[in-house]
């Protein structure tokens, strides 16, 4: 059965990829626990604390969730969290950042568009209001992690391999399923990055999901992997009747997951 969702034609347009320039919300394994940082390869952002609005652990398959946030210590424009054991044990950290409404205001003479981060109540000329969420995950420890790696969690745009990362063999794909509020998303693209280098917008491959929301994804054969995905949703409803209420025209979502190999 196939639970993709319907989107409008608009839609389906608005699900190309968003510009390299996008900010995603990265939770990378390092020697002593998880560095959450923010932005993309060579351009990193100050975490802003008061958007990381979640960061949970799961040690298991089916265990609660931890909150992780009053552990976390600043370092520059990033926060790390230490971990006790270290990377030693495995365990999944995931969090949830909402980086706010951001309004797209016209300039006299016709130049480009300039974002303002408020609402249309403020500036009622913007001709475009986006909500602009972020989701990550980040898989610490190695294959013997009892199945957490694939660990559903409810995001509203969601990353899940089906076989964990460090598993697989050199050249194997790593089979990704891509969830939107829950259900399986075809047509997403999927993209892999080592966190360091920076590539144009068009140089930049991504390995589409099929009609079960799946990707087979090339991965990096050492060092770190950061899958991420990105989709624009009209604000019609289809995240939930709640989702109405937010002033925006359309939310842009992306989620990230890293780990190491």
């Amino acid at each position: 059965m196939n639970h993709t969702l319907n989107f409008t034609a608009a839609a389906l347009v608005a699900l190309l990829a968003a510009p390299a320039s996008a900010h995603d919300i990265v939770l990378q394994p390092i020697r002593d626990g998880v560095a959450v940082r923010y932005g993309h390869a060579q351009d990193w952002q100050p975490v802003q604390p008061d958007k990381l609005i979640e960061l949970q652990l799961f040690r298991t398959a089916t265990d609660l969730p931890q909150d992780a946030q009053p552990a976390l210590k600043p370092t520059g424009n990033e926060y790390l969290l230490t971990l006790a054991e270290g990377a030693a044990k495995p365990l999944l950290v995931a969090a949830r950042y909402d980086n706010g409404l951001w309004s797209r205001v016209p300039v006299a003479g016709g130049g480009t568009p300039v974002a303002r981060n408020t609402t249309r109540f403020m500036l009622p000329d913007a001709t475009l209001v986006t909500n602009n969420l972020k989701f990550a995950k980040g898989l610490v420890g190695s294959a013997d992690d009892a199945g957490v790696y694939k660990r559903v969690l409810g995001h509203l745009l969601e990353l899940v391999p089906q076989r964990n990362p460090a598993a697989l063999k050199a050249g194997e794909l790593l089979e990704v399923l891509v969830l939107l509020r829950g259900k399986p998303l075809a047509g997403a693209g999927v993209e892999v990055s080592n966190l360091v280098d920076k590539l144009p917008e068009e140089q930049i491959r991504r390995w589409t999901t099929d009609a079960r929301g799946i990707a087979r994804v090339e991965l990096h054969p050492r060092g770190v992997n950061t899958l991420a995905v990105d989709v624009d949703v009209p604000n019609d409803g289809s995240l939930g009747e709640a989702s109405r209420t937010v002033g925006a025209d359309k939310f842009v979502l992306i989620a990230t997951y890293t780990f190491n190999r």
